[in-house]
């Protein structure tokens, strides 16, 4: 019951406990001069033991303030890093050409309105005005925790084989340093075969049929960089040079992130700008090159035709979702760190389109690198570019490879996709600490430090099998299974959790306490109805049109994709199943429907973090209360509440 700041005191009597100091008893007083006597102090007015009519007054807990970025830049530069990944370099362009050319932006753009930037949104305006990681901010609706498990479970999957790819960019690296010429340049090595060619049939080792032939680039990335195996049961033994990059990568991301956002908003500062350097150095040089005209034409010239199969639509959503960040709980767990009033509206906007341009950019460097080399080696485009890590351990070296000054060009380009991994690496391993360290009583919140070396370890061992002869195999099960279909199911969940079971006017209030102004139609149409229901149209496509995961000419056998389907579904599983454990053993209600609508109502910790700001919300103070209700309180609320017994 909210007491009025007029109250007159009269006949009440009791004790000031002011600072763990008891002072004079109180009579006739009112609470506008008590709280000037008692220096603007917060008070729960409790009744006091010794009568039914007494009372006495004692400070309401502040919390303890919450780590912020260091600045608004280090945000939205670890925003952009995050979102600005190895993707943007080699699946977007990729995607483009496969899916109509320039055809393909009309679906890409309609998914990033349509789903991508309202999403980005959302999630940022969660996490900043809750200030918890993607576990703890489902005060707001208790029955969706296992949203927040999930998002924890995808991160992780994707964490630890992420960093394998960017041991893979360290590896790349350190070779690029080989001279006279780059190691996968020529078929003159130990590990080339005799039907090895670097780029000229007519120039290299006589081959009876021509369709043999095998890139010295691949040889060199499946006979040398991970001794392939001839499939997925055949473990083989270790690739000791990889292990030692994928051991050095963790420890480059667990001293970046070591002090938190603090120190890792400070590496962002060369990590998120560095690529673009790099993309504009590499842009310059490519579109110089001979037959570059080839490659962008091929990129850039539509083919509507494409666009009447449902393919380019899936991989459109698909893309945005992995390129934007969206369902990992980064993008909650970032935006905790952040000020209360910090405007997240423009940050979304700044960011959704900063990496959209970047993808659209990164598409002119890539073609126009392999018009040169389709030219070069008297190929169509479409034959020299391969999906996934082929377009840049296997196409794009032996592009850099036939450049003047090859070495250096293969160095900044192989930094660069380690600068652009070590980001989004960052941010997916911070949401995990986070999540653990939130769940922390107060006086354990010390070992962070500590928390964050036990997940940076247990991810290098997690990671080890990947970096074994069999290991890209492995790799290409956790790239398909692990974050597809559950970012989608997680999107749909969290999204008609926020918007129809805590209620989209009250979450449009919220916004407005944080921006200043309520989020205009679009938003909440998006974030009600049309972001959900296209991601239950892509779910079930994902189920309509499956393809069974492949690498290559290698089919996984049936065993590798039952696996594969445990990755997919250890994300997913959390959000029912966490369902059916909370009304069996977090609600002591009688009846199933009193569970459900305890489970459904916002608990009496959901609200910003610090008492400053829940007062500019209308939210009550934080304070040890008894017999508070568990939903959400009248936003009439008042510093000073009286409580019972």
């Amino acid at each position: 019951m909210a007491v009025p700041e007029n109250l007159e005191i009269g006949n009440v009597e009791g004790e000031v406990v002011k600072k763990g100091v008891k002072d004079s008893p109180i009579k006739g007083e009112t609470l506008p001069k008590l709280k000037e006597e008692l220096d603007d102090q917060v008070f729960d007015l409790l009744p006091s033991p010794t009568s039914n009519v007494s009372f006495k007054l004692e400070p309401v807990a502040e919390t303890e303030e919450r780590e912020n970025w260091g600045s608004w830049l280090d945000f939205i530069l670890a925003c952009i890093g995050y979102a600005v990944g190895l993707g943007n370099v080699w699946r977007f362009p990729y995607l483009c050409f496969e899916n109509g050319g320039g055809a393909f932006l009309i679906p890409y753009i309609i998914m990033l309105f349509c789903c991508g930037l309202p999403l980005f949104f959302m999630e940022l305006a969660f996490g900043q005005f809750a200030s918890q990681g993607c576990i703890s901010v489902w005060a707001i609706s208790p029955l969706f925790t296992g949203v927040g498990y999930g998002m924890i479970i995808v991160s992780t999957l994707v964490a630890v084989y992420y960093n394998v790819i960017i041991a893979w960019t360290v590896y790349y690296a350190f070779k690029s340093f080989s001279f006279p010429n780059l190691p996968w340049a020529t078929c003159d090595n130990e590990w080339n075969t005799e039907y090895c060619f670097d780029g000229f049939l007519n120039t290299t080792r006589s081959l009876g049929d021509t369709s043999d032939a095998v890139r010295a680039t691949e040889e060199f990335w499946t006979r040398k960089v991970h001794d392939l195996t001839g499939s997925f049961g055949e473990m083989g033994g270790m690739n000791w040079h990889l292990l030692g990059c994928l051991a050095f990568s963790w420890v480059v991301v667990g001293l970046c992130i070591s002090k938190g956002v603090k120190s890792s908003g400070k590496v962002v500062y060369f990590t998120a700008v560095f690529p673009y350097v790099v993309l504009v150095i590499l842009f310059f040089r490519g579109v110089t090159l001979p037959g570059a005209g080839k490659g962008i034409a091929f990129y850039i010239i539509p083919d509507f035709n494409d666009l009447l199969a449902i393919k380019p639509w899936r991989d459109a959503a698909t893309q945005i979702f992995y390129s934007l960040g969206i369902s990992f709980g980064c993008l909650i767990t970032f935006a905790s760190y952040n000020k209360f009033h910090d405007n997240c509206y423009r940050d979304a906007i700044i960011v959704t389109f900063t990496n959209c341009l970047t993808s659209i950019f990164a598409g002119f460097v890539i073609f126009s690198v392999l018009g040169f080399m389709a030219e070069n080696s008297g190929q169509d485009v479409k034959d020299v570019v391969d999906s996934g890590p082929g377009l840049a351990f296997i196409a794009y070296p032996e592009a850099l490879a036939r450049m003047p000054g090859g070495q250096f060009w293969s160095f900044i380009f192989f930094f660069m996709l380690f600068t652009l991994g070590l980001d989004s690496e960052f941010a997916m391993t911070e949401t995990l600490i986070t999540a653990v360290v939130d769940a922390l009583p107060p006086e354990k919140k010390k070992f962070k430090p500590l928390v964050t070396f036990l997940t940076c370890l247990g991810g290098f061992f997690l990671g080890i099998i990947m970096v074994t002869k069999s290991g890209l195999y492995i790799f290409t099960l956790m790239d398909w299974y692990s974050a597809g279909f559950s970012l989608m199911a997680i999107a749909a969940a969290y999204t008609l959790a926020i918007s129809w079971t805590y209620g989209l006017a009250s979450f449009s209030d919220d916004v407005r306490s944080m921006i200043g102004f309520t989020p205009g139609y679009y938003w909440r149409i998006s974030w009600s109805i049309t972001s959900p229901c296209l991601m239950l149209l892509i779910i079930l496509g994902s189920f309509v049109f499956y393809t069974p995961a492949y690498y290559d000419e290698y089919v996984f056998p049936p065993a590798a994709e039952v696996a594969g389907w445990i990755m997919t579904f250890a994300s997913f599983v959390p959000i029912p199943g966490y369902m059916v454990y909370a009304l069996i053993f977090k609600a002591k209600q009688d009846t199933f429907m009193e569970r459900l609508r305890y489970l459904t109502k916002a608990t009496k910790e959901w609200g910003p973090l610090l008492n400053e700001n829940r007062r500019t919300a209308g939210y009550p103070l934080i304070a040890e209360r008894t017999g508070i209700p568990a939903h959400r309180p009248s936003r009439r609320s008042s510093r000073f509440s009286v409580s019972s017994r």
